[in-house]
């Protein structure tokens, strides 16, 4: 987080260009390297960059670009994602079919109850979209800050994946797929971005915290000051209704000693109004990450009887991802045979759908 607003420019710059295609790998503190694809070269005029985002860093790598508010480079990126606005970007990884590694029995975290060491029965090729989601988030409050919130969910479950920008940085993203594949079952996109929504907003709601935290030592200091001042004044008023047997002026005294009272409601009001925040969010774009994944099924043995749990094996992390129980849409590690369901989250489900 930069100090000068809720924004990081070199995370936000880096965003852009891996979306648009570039490879942008940290070579430093505050030092990011940056190869750019033919369409984004033509634009900055030169296929590699160097950039910094310290001003002294800048001095200490020549033929770097300090990137700060205001600078040029800054300018066009900010330019060139606002001409993206709405948009609807689809990048694939490429690369051969993943292939099934070895013991892959052996590998999986999930915690089957009751049952014995799963066996695989088949595995094939899948095309899954992961969707990401990129909200911009403004903070009103006595400074505005912005900020870009990210949100990915795997398409064919909804579940978030909140490691997967990183995973894909070690990604060398194609416009077409190398082979064509099945496409994974996906959810309704309108679901898919209700999701998408609802885990933007708990971010902004954090971010809304955030920013509250930071300006809390300066209500805090304000609401003093007004204490401070409108407590000598009231004790001033006090002790001249205490000092005087003039009925009409103690009247006048204490009408001085209530509009006082209610000046300094109102101006701690005003302070408490001043800092709170307000929060607008809004989808700025969305990228489509395409990538062949394998799916593979299990056979589970629960006492006489043989069960089927169907699992999603990413090469991108080299991981099965997390199961879905099919009864809460809940993810969970632990599963428990089901007689109707087959599997589905142990020791009872954290919420219903």
């Amino acid at each position: 987080m930069s100090g000068s607003g809720f924004i990081n420019l070199q995370d936000f710059t880096a965003a852009y260009l891996r979306r648009a295609g570039a490879l942008a790998e940290p070579a430093g503190y505050a030092l990011l390297d940056v190869l750019l694809p033919d369409e984004l070269a033509d634009r900055f005029e030169q296929d590699q960059l160097l950039l910094a985002f310290d001003y002294e860093v800048a001095e200490e790598n020549p033929g770097s670009v300090f990137v700060t508010h205001g600078s040029p480079l800054l300018d066009k990126v900010v330019g060139l994602t606002k001409q993206g606005y709405g948009r609807v970007t689809t990048l694939f990884r490429s690369g051969p079919t993943p292939a099934l590694p070895r013991n892959f029995e052996q590998k999986l975290k999930i915690e089957l109850l009751r049952c014995r060491t799963p066996k695989v029965s088949l595995a094939w090729a899948e095309e899954v979209a992961y969707y990401g989601y990129y909200f911009h988030a403004v903070y009103r409050s006595h400074e505005k800050s912005e900020e870009m919130l990210e949100v990915i969910l795997n398409g064919s479950a909804g579940q978030e994946q909140p490691e997967f920008a990183q995973w894909w940085q070690r990604v060398v993203p194609a416009e077409a797929p190398e082979c064509e594949l099945p496409r994974a079952q996906e959810w309704p996109a309108a679901k898919l971005y209700a999701a998408a929504c609802r885990a933007a907003e708990k971010k902004a709601l954090a971010g809304a915290e955030t920013v509250l935290a930071a300006a809390a030592g300066l209500k805090q200091r304000e609401l003093a000051k007004i204490a401070g001042y409108y407590a000598d004044l009231e004790s001033e008023i006090n002790k001249k209704i205490l000092a005087t047997n003039d009925q009409d002026k103690q009247a006048r005294l204490e009408k001085q000693l209530a509009a006082t009272l209610a000046d300094r409601e109102r101006r701690e009001k005003d302070v408490l109004e001043r800092h709170g925040v307000e929060v607008d969010v809004h989808l700025d774009h969305v990228v489509v990450y395409k990538l062949p994944c394998l799916r593979v099924k299990l056979e589970v043995q629960h006492k006489e009887t043989m069960l089927n749990l169907t699992v999603l094996y990413n090469p991108l992390c080299a991981e099965v991802e997390t199961p879905v129980c099919p009864r809460c849409g809940q993810t969970a590690l632990r599963l428990e045979p089901d007689p109707e369901l087959g599997f589905v989250c142990a020791g009872g489900c954290r919420s219903k759908v």
